[in-house]
């Protein structure tokens, strides 16, 4: 059964999220060490072309790469996507910056624990990337991820775009099948209370809109928590899979069999603002 019902005939909704940055920060108990020799054969594991910098270019601190079996399309010409890495300050996590991360990484119960332990990161970041097709760009991205990942073997990973952190082997496990384009790291669920509200809940995905996407936000009260974070992670995957062909007052499979559930493009109610399908429930 289908997720959604489209068979109205509006036009597609105009608005939507602008692609942004995707970033991860790996995180470490002791000083990382970059080897360029793992790090490299853990890229050549992944990528058929790549361009590395040059040796004698290399410092102790940042890495960019050239990713050239995923071409890039400007005005100048074509340009290949780009993953940079540096090293941050020594000991400079801000911990207060991953609060909500604390709260809303719902598959490591050791996130904060094991998190506030570590006193150095490396920050991974792309560029020259946001004109790729989405799936591209997020195979991309979480192929540089994982060989960095696999090679620098951090204590904990934030992927600051869903506000979600992560162990070494989890993240990793999730590529294991080769198959990059998939959400299981990069898409998150949040649930936040809602304060002087009779017990009310909002949940929403967060990661879809960093690839130019809207994520879902529903507020509820009698539904069973768990059963409305699967749903929405669908919800996300179908967007992901087939696009923006939903529209203002389309409906959506709801928790119960055969219930409908409307869907309209509008502001989030929760931070970080941005296009989301907010569901009428």
């Amino acid at each position: 059964m289908s997720l959604f019902n489209i068979f109205k005939k509006k036009k597609p909704e105009p608005e939507s999220n602008p692609p942004s940055l995707l970033m991860v920060k790996l995180f470490f108990k002791e000083a990382p060490v970059l080897n360029d020799d793992k790090m490299n054969n853990c890229l050549e594991k992944r990528f058929k072309s790549i361009g590395f910098p040059e040796i004698e270019h290399n410092n102790n601190t940042s890495r960019q790469y050239f990713f050239k079996d995923y071409l890039t399309s400007f005005k100048e010409g074509d340009m290949p996507a780009q993953g940079t890495l540096f090293i941050a300050d020594q000991r400079s996590i801000d911990f207060e910056k991953l609060i909500i991360s604390f709260n809303q990484s719902w598959n490591w119960k050791e996130a904060e624990s094991v998190t506030r332990q570590c006193q150095h990161e490396i920050v991974l970041m792309d560029i020259m990337s946001r004109n790729l097709d989405y799936k591209m760009r997020l195979e991309c991205f979480q192929k540089y991820v994982a060989s960095m990942v696999e090679a620098l073997n951090p204590d904990s990973i934030w992927i600051s775009n869903s506000d979600n952190l992560i162990s070494r082997m989890e993240y990793l496990n999730n590529f294991s099948t080769g198959d990059y384009q998939n959400l299981n790291a990069f898409l998150n669920v949040r649930l936040f209370n809602i304060q002087d509200a009779n017990g009310e809940f909002i949940m929403d995905t967060m990661g879809l809109n960093a690839l130019g996407l809207p994520d879902f936000e529903i507020v509820f009260q009698e539904y069973d928590v768990s059963k409305i974070a699967g749903l929405l992670f669908n919800y996300g995957a179908y967007i992901y899979e087939n696009g923006v062909v939903i529209e203002n007052g389309n409906t959506i499979e709801g928790i119960e069999e055969d219930q409908k559930w409307k869907c309209f493009f509008r502001d989030s109610l929760v931070e970080p603002k941005r296009i989301v399908l907010g569901i009428d429930s």
